[in-house]
C-alpha cells in the first residue's frame, strides 16, 4: 500500500512540473519594479488564448508620463511581451510567472532607428 501511494505522488509532483502556464493567470494589473523613486510602470493585461493585450502607463523622474501598450503571447510557461510607450522607446520582455503573483524575466529595450540596448532583469508584481 505505501508503495502504491508513493508512487501516485511521484506521478501528481512530475505532472505539476510539466504542466503549462494558463495564460488566463496574467490576466490583471501589474507593475514593475522599479529601483529608481519616482519611476514606475502599471499595466492591466488580458487573455485571449495564448494572446495577450493591454494598456497602461508609465512615469520617468525626469521625463513626465506617458501611456503604454501591450501585445504578446504565452507559449507553455514562457512569456513574451511587446511593451510600447508613447514616447517611441520599445520594451521586449521575456520571462515567466513565478507563484500567481511574479512576473521575472529580461527585457530589451530600443527606440526605432537605433540600436538595442543590452538585456537587463525586470520583475512585474500584481497589483
Amino acid at each position: 500500500m505505501r508503495r502504491v501511494v508513493s508512487v501516485l505522488l511521484l506521478g501528481v509532483a512530475v505532472g505539476a512540473c510539466s504542466s503549462t502556464l494558463d495564460p488566463a493567470t496574467l490576466a490583471g494589473s501589474w507593475s514593475k519594479l522599479e529601483l529608481i523613486p519616482g519611476n514606475s510602470v502599471n499595466m492591466t493585461l488580458a487573455t485571449s488564448g495564448m494572446n495577450i493585450s493591454g494598456s497602461g502607463n508609465w512615469c520617468g523622474e525626469a521625463l513626465g508620463c506617458g501611456t503604454l501598450t501591450v501585445s504578446g503571447k504565452a507559449i507553455g510557461n514562457a512569456i513574451h511581451l511587446d511593451i510600447v510607450y508613447n514616447n517611441g522607446l520599445i520594451e521586449h520582455f521575456d520571462g515567466q510567472i513565478n507563484t500567481f503573483s511574479i512576473l521575472d524575466g529580461s527585457a530589451r529595450s530600443e527606440f526605432p532607428g537605433q540600436p538595442p540596448r543590452l538585456p537587463y532583469a525586470v520583475t512585474f508584481r500584481r497589483r
